[in-house]
């Protein structure tokens, strides 16, 4: 069964164990705080990777209330020396902007613009870093399941046998796809739910893949989902 791009994170925060029940807003003098920590779970870990080995791995984060987005809330990174660093949000609640290693190491905290004691909670996201198109290296794709895999057990550490292994990729609405092999031949790409899969292990060999057209949203494939 394909992942969402929303329940495939969903899984792999909890696989990894990082919290996902609700923000409770705290009120402080500074204003109602959240230390980033807690907002951005797992971003820490994830930032530890060298750059280098999670370039094909992107993270990010939207604000959710009662499991729907909850845009247009101000938030401001607060950290120790007073430096305040806006955080905006586009119009699906999702964070523009995300804290440096080096400011979550320093503790830094995330001020809300909203009534304290209100609730929320924060939706983590993965997806893969590919440009949306019709033509793609399959050596490019392979690299791109292998080196993100390899980034979510390195940052997941202690509890990496827990961490969810992507076995694929799926192309949403991309309507048809075809593995093309070195001798010429193709293979057509299986589908599901309006998206082509394409999984390495029963492509072995292609060198192109080929899809009717260009894909809505890249995603990753875990058949356990």
């Amino acid at each position: 069964m394909i992942s969402t791009r929303r329940a495939g994170a969903t899984s792999l925060i909890g696989l990894i164990l990082v919290s996902t029940a609700p923000l409770s807003i705290a009120r402080a003098e500074t204003g109602k705080l959240v230390p980033a920590t807690k907002v951005f779970s797992f971003l820490e870990a994830f930032l530890k990777v060298p750059a280098a080995e999670r370039a094909r791995l992107k993270v990010s984060y939207a604000l959710r209330r009662d499991g729907k987005p909850a845009p247009g809330i101000k938030a401001v990174l607060v950290e120790a020396s007073g430096a305040r660093t806006p955080l905006p949000m586009d119009d699906e609640g999702r964070f523009e902007r995300t804290p440096t290693l080096a400011q979550l190491q320093a503790k830094a905290q995330v001020a809300f613009d909203v009534p304290a004691g209100d609730k929320f909670g924060v939706a983590m996201q993965l997806d893969p870093v590919l440009k949306p198109a019709t033509d793609y290296d399959a050596r490019e794709l392979i690299a791109t399941v292998a080196e993100s895999n390899a980034a979510i057990r390195k940052a997941a550490g202690a509890m990496a046998m827990m961490a969810p292994q992507m076995e694929g990729l799926t192309f949403l609405k991309a309507e048809s796809g075809t593995a093309v092999f070195p001798n010429g031949s193709t293979k057509p790409l299986p589908a599901s739910a309006g998206a082509v899969i394409f999984e390495p292990n029963a492509f072995k060999g292609a060198t192109r893949v080929r899809l009717g057209r260009t894909p809505a949203v890249i995603d990753y494939y875990d058949k356990k989902k």
